[in-house]
């Protein structure tokens, strides 16, 4: 047979009490658990992103250094071309002045 020990309307209100405070310590430990879950996530997540942002940032460097190039390249050859383009004028105009001094030697001979 059980036998119970006379209790008070105090030791009861002890006894919810402590069953209280567990309930809540127990809460406050599930919460804190997924608060910390959720940092770590948030974590992976912004370090996710900064791997992301710095490999962008690698890729647009490497594509400045080429764009560079491409420039430094088009300039040189503009320039090159701008003599060449000169010279052929240079070309062209004495290749006329030749075609003219002919076509008038031709004509004074046959008009004589």
């Amino acid at each position: 047979m059980i036998y119970f020990l006379p209790m008070s309307t105090g030791d009861i209100l002890n006894i919810v009490i402590a069953f209280v405070l567990l309930a809540v310590g127990g809460f406050l430990v599930w919460l804190l658990y997924y608060l910390v879950q959720i940092i770590k996530t948030v974590n992976q997540a912004v370090q996710e992103f900064r791997k992301m942002i710095e490999s962008i940032h690698h890729r647009l460097e490497h594509l400045g250094e080429i764009l560079d190039a491409i420039q430094n390249k088009v300039s040189s050859s503009a320039s090159a071309i701008a003599g060449i383009v000169k010279a052929v004028g240079e070309v062209v105009t004495f290749v006329q002045s030749r075609r003219a001094k002919k076509k008038n030697t031709k004509s004074q001979t046959d008009s004589e």
